[in-house]
């Protein structure tokens, strides 16, 4: 499903080029597959960060946070500078985990220092 203006010109684009040139064509089951599973896993993934933050400001709510409700989701959310990935790299493993966890724990440690074997 199209959702963007950009996605829908796309699809246009190609359903041209598959008018002008039907030989092109070739509908490919497993990808059509692999497609429907990775949006499916992005919508899963989307409803979990969703419930994340209901949790996260219910939590806000029950601890008397009322005029700062999304206080528990800045915690960690501030993206770590070129600086601070260069310092990271010449602490020790325990030290580098403590300072990530008190500004950048939102953020995937192993990703910014290069060691995520995660796609």
């Amino acid at each position: 499903d199209a959702t963007s203006p950009d996605q829908i010109h796309d699809i246009i684009d190609r359903m041209k080029q598959y008018q002008n040139n039907p030989e092109r064509f070739s509908f490919d089951r497993e990808k059509a597959k692999r497609e429907k599973e990775a949006l499916a896993k992005k919508k899963f993934e989307e409803g979990k960060r969703k419930r994340y933050e209901a949790r996260m400001i219910r939590k806000a709510k029950r601890e008397g946070k009322t005029d700062d409700l999304e206080f528990y989701l800045r915690i960690g959310a501030e993206l770590p500078t070129l600086a601070t990935i260069t310092r990271l790299k010449k602490l020790s493993k325990d030290e580098q985990l403590e300072e990530w966890k008190r500004n950048h724990s939102q953020h995937c440690l192993a990703y910014h220092l290069d060691q995520c074997k995660r796609d």
